[in-house]
This record gives C-alpha cells, structure tokens and sequence, in this order.
C-alpha cells in the first residue's frame, strides 16, 4: 500500500482534531442549553406553586380560620355538650392543619443563613413535635464542598423525602444520611415504615424529586419493601 504523503495526514489530523472540537463545542451547548431549559422549567413551577400557595392563604385558609373562630365562640357562649358540632369543630380544624401543611409544601423556603444542615436540624425538631417522629441525621464532610444549586437540590429532595415519610409511610424514625465528601455525593432517607410495592404507581413528589436530581446530572433511585421501609438515594453528578 502507498504511503500518504505527510502533508495529506497531516492536513487529515487537523481535519480530525477540528471535528473532534466542533463536536465537544456542540454538545457542550446542548448541556448548557438543557441546563438553561431546566432551570427555566423550575422557575415557572416555582411562581405557579407560589401562586397558588397565596390563593390558598388568602382564600381558603384564611376563610376557614375565621369560621373556626366564630365556630369556638358559638361553641363557648353556649356551652353545649352536642358531640356533632364538636365533631364538626375537630373536624374543622383538621383541615386547617392540613391546608397550612399543604401551603408549607408549596412554598418550600430557600436555604437559611444556617445553612443546609441547619435548616434540615430544625426540620427535625418540628418532625418531633409536630408528628412524634424522630429524625436522625448525620453528615460527612462539609455541605460547602456542593455548589448552591447542588445544596438547593439536595434541600428540596430530602424535604420531599420527609414529607412521603410523613404522610405514608407511618414509621415512628426516618434517618438522613449526607455524605457531602463522597464522589459523587450521596444522600440517604430512610424510614422504617409500611414501605410500598415496586410495581405500584408513581405519585408527583417522587416525579419531582428524579427530575430535580436529573437537573444537576444526578440521579434518583428509591428503594423500598412492603412492611419494611423505604429508602431515596440522591446521587450527585459523576
């Protein structure tokens, strides 16, 4: 076989090398393009949550806790013993409690000046009082490693986590683990409770915690067993 002249292969190395360059440059728009899709998306579920979080205070909840006043001072000035209308009252008030529960998941509040660990402690001293759950978290490395919009993400996937765990899962203990020195970083919920089958439907908050893990390259994987708990895994990006 003849040799190809050097000036030949050396112009079809150039060739390659800038193809090779055109096509990094390409798909480093498309990521950040998808990044910028991403967080657009995030923005306008954002100010829709917001939305209707103050239509509910507004409406709703502020409605209710009027009639529940009214309804208490009804109840005292008359000083009846009818089980119906202090049903009708419990009952009232159960779902006030639920609708401020409702407001508090629409409006997620941003990272405090405490910062990630410190709001999640404090989360877990509410999950106590509140719920008699006990919520035990441990760290390894420093939650500063993450950039911001890591930390965001890893605030909104275990606050969601804490809610299922909450509403489903009816364990008495939930433990979050974050290992922020880890490559990639990972963070584990875990609770104790009536678990769920791996075949069963997929609800919204689970949807939008894989698709928040998915906006900084990570991944979501969930993990769980009828009668014996379940477990989220965030992975960080690789």
């Amino acid at each position: 076989m003849a040799a190809v002249p050097a000036p030949l292969a050396l112009a079809a190395a150039s060739a390659g090398d800038r193809a090779v360059a055109v096509l990094r440059q390409a798909t480093s728009v498309r990521a950040v393009n998808e990044g910028f899709a991403h967080q657009a998306v995030e923005d306008a579920v954002g100010r829709e949550r917001a939305r209707i979080a103050r239509d509910l205070h507004d409406g709703l909840a502020t409605e209710l806790a009027g009639a529940i006043s009214l309804f208490k001072l009804y109840l005292e000035k008359h000083n009846t013993q009818d089980e119906t209308l202090k049903n009708v009252f419990d009952i009232m008030e159960g779902s006030l409690k639920r609708v401020r529960e409702s407001l508090a998941d629409l409006r997620p509040a941003a990272i405090s000046p405490d910062g990630l660990v410190g709001d999640l402690r404090h989360q877990a001293d509410e999950f106590a009082r509140l719920y008699g759950i006990r919520v035990e978290l441990s760290t390894s490395g420093a939650e500063d490693i993450l950039p911001a919009q890591h930390r965001e993400v890893v605030a909104q996937v275990v606050r969601e986590a804490l809610t299922n765990v909450r509403r489903h899962s009816g364990s008495a203990i939930c433990r979050v683990k974050m290992a922020f020195a880890a490559r990639p970083f990972l963070i584990e919920v875990s609770d104790e409770g009536r678990g769920f089958a791996a075949a069963g439907p997929v609800g919204y908050g689970l949807m939008g915690m894989r698709e928040r893990a998915a906006g900084i390259g990570g991944r979501l994987e969930v993990v769980s067993t009828e009668g014996r708990g379940t477990t989220v895994f965030l992975f960080g990006p690789n």
